[in-house]
């Protein structure tokens, strides 16, 4: 139990970080607005911005433009979440 509890809280934070990559560089706040999709700027909802199974239900794309979402956003939440179950 406690590893699946850590697997979700690394991606969770993986998903924070993915905010971080894309948001700092540009000047943008990381607070708001909330997540939208880089192609149409179409605002996520919060069941299209759970961390890895989004990515997973949604293919890789948008649910508005069906444009492909990077990869980058489901590695850096799988690499995350399998790093804090190996330090734990």
């Amino acid at each position: 139990m406690a590893l699946i509890f850590i697997f979700i809280l690394g991606a969770v934070l993986g998903s924070f970080l993915n905010v971080l990559i894309y948001r700092v560089p540009r000047n943008l706040s990381i607070v708001y607005p909330g997540s939208a999709c880089p192609a149409c700027q179409t605002t996520l909802k919060w069941y299209d911005n759970v961390p890895l199974i989004s990515y997973l239900l949604l293919r890789g794309k948008c649910r508005n433009c069906q444009v492909a979402i990077n990869a980058r956003y489901f590695w850096v939440e799988l690499l995350s979440a399998a790093l804090f179950v190996l330090i734990y």
